[in-house]
């Protein structure tokens, strides 16, 4: 549990959602210190471990209970439906006539809604085929995360080439943020 002190000496406790623009109150709720509840809890850890110490009790009372990471602020603040996505590759499947076949997954970061396309390759050609249907049906996303697999990378090249200018004068369309997740994170 992340506790900090506010500028009046009030305790609050430091939530997932530290990046959204928001009013302080609901971003860092207050500590029920005085709560009975919350006081019998860490009393019962502190006898229960041998009258511990600050920093270990604190470590046992994190086993016990889960304390959220923070949110990233794409996630949090407000935004249209697919306007920050997530994309990622699931596959091989096989359609009919045993073609081969994989599924381009499209997550919107805020709603956690899911869009599918089916597309024939991994190639980048492929998978610009199945963004561009994405965004004929669901708009252009402002935001794009994604892995470091190597048809994004291709992908994002392709994108990064594009006159951005040209077509802003064309079709007052915004461009899109490409964010890659580090080779290590999770998938």
């Amino acid at each position: 549990m992340n506790v900090i002190t506010d500028e009046e000496g009030i305790k609050r406790v430091k939530t997932r959602i530290t990046e959204r623009s928001d009013h302080p109150e609901f971003i860092y709720p207050i500590l029920p210190g005085e709560c009975l509840f919350t006081q019998r809890l860490i009393e019962y850890y502190h006898r229960q471990n041998c009258h511990a110490g600050t920093q270990i009790l604190l470590g046992i009372l994190k086993e016990r209970f889960w304390i959220p990471v923070s949110l990233l602020g794409d996630r949090v603040n407000d935004a249209a439906v697919f306007e920050v996505v997530g994309v990622d590759l699931a596959g091989l499947l096989y359609v009919k006539g045993g073609q081969k076949s994989w599924i381009v997954l499209f997550t919107c970061a805020t709603y956690r809604a899911v869009h599918l396309e089916l597309t024939s390759s991994l190639s980048t050609d492929a998978f610009l085929l199945s963004l561009r249907r994405f965004i004929a049906r669901r708009g252009r996303p402002r935001v794009i995360y994604s892995d470091n697999g190597t048809n994004f990378r291709g992908a994002h090249g392709e994108l990064s080439g594009i006159d951005w200018e040209k077509v802003l004068k064309l079709a007052t369309i915004q461009c899109i943020i490409w964010k890659f997740n580090p080779p290590t994170a999770a998938c």
